[in-house]
């Protein structure tokens, strides 16, 4: 056999073994992915009431002996409330119960000698509780904007370090939902607010890996300080497109990071950078991130300017119902540019405004946007046609808004003829209601190609921030411990505009983190949900808080819940409060998405009677 021969049938064997290598690893995989969607679904309860018995709140009256003492905990409170929803699994075994158990971080801290210290009595009252309740528990290690109204948050919030920037300067303390609304920066964890962060985790860390190994098997996840996202002004009125367009983070440390991510992404070479922008910039110590609008602002040059659209991309979007369509049809948008179909999209989103102002729809879904891409467009005023299809293919208009693409030079743009003859078409007609919410007729867009790259470096500090703790777990015996997220749901609605969060990329892969995601409305069980799933690549999840927020009865609720589940749902997590002495509540709920069975907002008693009902076997099992 000659030379060549045997070199060619050793590639051939050594292909053949990677192949079945290959094939080995994808039937692994498979058979675990399978294997993980026969396992009980964890329904994991973020149990409210809690913080007294756990001495991070000052008690309103006396504490019961449970509580107290060297082997204090909130164990009894927590096994009571999670007996009255039902045994720890199910019937037929696809859910079982357990709890989380919420930490927040910065309520360990107490004020002593002039300074502030972790209270190890907190702490061992959270350790006592992990060994004293006999289920898995999931570790929300909470520290996010939202206040917990810890004593140490009005002395962190003094340094302009820990606070968002705009360009203006550190944001003030704010207010969510009457609660003080804290911003602080995730663009370093070189300051105060941080390094307390590190310390809690530390120090609890450690305690728990000093119980016992069966105890601390029964943490089957951690969550990641909760939502993690910038900031920006005025944070309740809101996240759509239309407001006043102010991000964070514009400190100098963030500002000095922004030209370091620059230099690394283009390798150093500033020539590649003016090559993509179209400037001339002698170096990257020259750039500063875009901050004014140059529709209100004065520019030293273009790439200064930012506003919603600066990135190369228009939302156009409104709502449309239908009612010549069947029940439960979903209306169909096309929208054209200059002539030319460009996109086509349902009109499926919920839009309760809308269903709140026209209740003989009998639906709210009926919200639709599509993202134009104008980046590529040459400057001058385009016209854009929005239709609605019906029956038969029959196309109706539904308006027209004409933008102007500006060039740098912002010359007077001219009208832009049609590419093709528009397909006929006919007036909306009676059955037929819609608006077109975005964009304002006559809105002129300004391309500034260094804002993506700015809305590029402001995802990556979330995920940057996030992996900082990833860490700092790995370097403790919870490292084989899942590590989650718990992200706010992308929302892909009408009016949201995601860059002002700048998340979106810390809910795709990285490290070894895995997806938590909060999900309230139609999020929990529509559609619209598991196709985003299916685009982030990720195969297994948890739904870190879930409110479908209205009523539904246990069949319904078990199908949602089977479905992710299916889907590659691990936990499933929503708030619990304990249930009120006597079956009345006398004061009002601090969270009002709370499942109580005295609390009728949102139909959150509905929904824990139908866990109740689920959890017991009164559900119907037909799948």
């Amino acid at each position: 056999m000659s030379r060549e021969l045997r070199q060619g049938r050793g590639f051939d064997l050594f292909c053949l073994a990677l192949a079945l290598a290959l094939l080995a690893a994808l039937i692994a995989l498979s058979a675990w992915l399978w294997q993980g969607r026969q396992q009980p679904l964890l329904l994991a309860p973020a149990i409210g009431e809690l913080s007294d018995c756990l001495e991070m709140a000052a008690p309103a009256q006396p504490l019961e002996a449970a509580c107290t003492g060297e082997h204090g905990s909130a164990a009894a409170r927590i096994e009571s409330t999670l007996q009255a929803v039902g045994p720890r699994r199910s019937a037929d075994g696809r859910f079982e119960l357990g709890y989380t158990l919420l930490v927040p971080l910065l309520n360990l801290f107490e004020p002593r000698a002039g300074g502030w210290v972790v209270d190890a009595q907190a702490v061992r009252r959270i350790t006592n509780t992990v060994q004293g309740v006999d289920r898995p528990v999931v570790l929300y290690l909470f520290s996010t904007h939202f206040s917990e109204h810890a004593p140490i948050e009005p002395v962190l919030a003094q340094d302009p370090a820990n606070m968002a920037h705009t360009p203006q300067g550190p944001l003030p303390v704010d207010r969510y939902m009457s609660w003080p609304l804290y911003p602080w920066s995730i663009a370093r964890t070189d300051n105060a607010i941080t390094q307390r962060r590190e310390q809690a985790i530390g120090a609890l860390t450690q305690a728990l890996c000093a119980l016992p190994s069966e105890a601390r098997q029964r943490i089957a996840g951690i969550n990641l300080l909760g939502e993690v996202h910038h900031l920006y002004p005025d944070f309740e009125a809101g996240m759509g497109h239309g407001l006043p367009y102010v991000l964070t983070d514009y400190s100098p440390t963030s500002r000095a990071g922004f030209r370091a991510w620059l230099r690394q992404h283009f390798r150093g070479d500033i020539a590649a950078l003016n090559a993509q922008l179209g400037s001339g910039f002698a170096s990257f110590d020259q750039i500063e991130p875009p901050a004014r609008d140059i529709r209100h602002e004065r520019l030293d040059h273009f790439w200064q300017h930012i506003d919603d659209a600066a990135a190369g991309t228009l939302a156009i979007s409104g709502w449309a119902h239908d009612a010549a369509l069947p029940k439960g049809a979903t209306p169909w948008v096309r929208v054209y540019l200059d002539g030319q179909p460009v996109g086509r999209v349902p009109a499926h989103f919920v839009r309760q405004d809308v269903g709140q102002a026209r209740p003989e729809f009998g639906t709210d879904k009926v919200g639709w946007r599509y993202d134009l891409r104008f980046a590529d467009q040459p400057p001058g005023v385009h016209r854009i046609d929005v239709v609605l299809e019906g029956e038969g293919g029959r196309l109706r208009a539904l308006g027209t808004r004409h933008i102007a693409v500006m060039g740098r030079d912002q010359a007077a743009p001219v009208p832009m003829p049609l590419r093709q003859p528009l397909p006929p078409m006919s007036p909306p007609g009676p059955q037929l209601q819609f608006w077109i919410d975005a964009p304002a007729d006559g809105r002129a867009v300004f391309y500034n190609p260094l804002v993506p790259l700015w809305h590029a470096f402001r995802n990556q500090q979330v995920v940057d921030y996030l992996a900082h703790f990833d860490r700092l777990l790995d370097d403790s015996c919870l490292a084989g411990v899942p590590h989650r997220t718990q992200q706010i749901y992308p929302a892909e609605k009408a009016g949201w505009d995601g860059t002002r969060f700048a998340s979106e990329q810390s809910l795709l892969p990285f490290r070894d983190v895995r997806l938590g995601i909060n999900l309230y409305g139609e999020a929990t069980y529509d559609d619209s949900f598991f196709d985003w799933l299916a685009r982030s690549r990720q195969p297994v999840y948890s739904v870190t808080e879930f409110h479908p927020l209205r009523a539904m009865g246990a069949d319904e609720l078990r199908r949602v819940l089977l479905r992710h589940r299916a889907h590659g749902a691990q936990s499933l997590s929503f708030f619990l409060h304990l249930p009120p002495a006597g079956g009345t509540r006398t004061e009002p709920l601090a969270n009002p998405f709370a499942l109580d069975p005295a609390n009728p907002l949102h139909g959150s008693d509905a929904l824990y009677r139908a866990v109740q009902q689920i959890m017991q076997g009164r559900a119907a099992a037909r799948d």
